[in-house]
């Protein structure tokens, strides 16, 4: 075991605390971490910030790496991420629902160094991703986490009608073989080989769709959806103030003069070469 507060010079912080609550850069802390696992940790978060349009962070947050409980976190080879705080630019993981195409994109990349990656969308991972290599990087059908993550991607990366419910069936088979295709990549998905290139693709659109991302029109868009995940008793209420504003003659004159920048096709062109 060793101890460490940062990673590639970036503090690591606690942030689950009375005075330094879930969501805010907490303050840093000493963490045990098994040697191997730490070298694994340092070149997936190299490779994420070398590809993030933002950069190095200043602060990430973290739940926890050895911990007194059965499982990778008892053997100090499990990391829980809570959030990432560049200087102008934050992602908390709660926050996936209006941070999609960011949260996506480093997800991509962690993916191709941990064989267990929990997100949003995983029972009880809301509020971080957990990682750990308990298994090798490759892609299971019958993996509820990596399945998951693909029918995520494939909905709001590469805006395919897809259910997302973490089971691989015949709608997910069918459009991962089309979008493989579009992305020049051989399928199965089962072949490591195949599965690691279409996460390093995706890691680099995602990130460049995060960059583009940033009209009116698109926010709105994401406010809408923060609403409708909102609380029944309080939907209603939100819903109609957001809704008086849309209907507004001005808004509404004023958010036609935006168009959405990105062309998907372009991109993937430009991720591919």
């Amino acid at each position: 075991m060793k101890t460490i507060n940062q990673v590639h010079g970036i503090p690591l912080h606690y942030a689950r605390l009375t005075n330094h609550p879930y969501g805010t850069r907490g303050e840093q802390r000493n963490f045990a971490i098994e040697e191997r696992f730490l070298d694994t940790l340092k070149e997936a978060l190299q490779e994420v910030f070398e590809h993030c349009p933002l950069g190095i962070p200043e602060v990430i947050t973290t739940a926890g790496i050895f911990v007194d409980k059965p499982g990778q976190h008892g053997h100090g080879k499990a990391f829980d991420l809570d959030a990432i705080f560049w200087s102008d630019e934050t992602l908390v993981t709660a926050n996936f629902i209006h941070k999609k195409e960011l949260y996506l994109g480093i997800e991509s990349f962690l993916r191709k160094h941990f064989g267990i990656v929990l997100n949003y969308y995983y029972p009880n991972h809301k509020d971080h991703w957990h990682v750990d290599t308990s298994v090798p990087v490759d892609y299971n059908e019958k993996s509820k986490s990596e399945t998951l993550y693909l029918q995520l991607v494939l909905k709001h990366i590469y805006k395919e009608e897809i259910l997302v419910d973490g089971v691989w069936g015949r709608q997910t088979s069918g459009v991962v073989k089309e979008v493989f295709e579009r992305l020049e990549i051989d399928t199965p998905i089962t072949t490591k080989a195949n599965y690691v290139k279409f996460l390093d693709i995706t890691g680099k659109i995602a990130f460049k769709l995060y960059e583009e991302n940033i009209s009116p029109k698109h926010l709105l868009s994401n406010l809408t959806e923060v609403v409708e995940n909102l609380p029944q008793q309080s939907r209603a209420t939100v819903r109609e103030a957001l809704n008086s504003f849309l209907d507004h003659e001005e808004t509404a004159t004023w958010l036609n003069n935006f168009e959405e920048a990105h062309n998907l096709d372009a991109i993937i062109e430009d991720a591919i070469v």
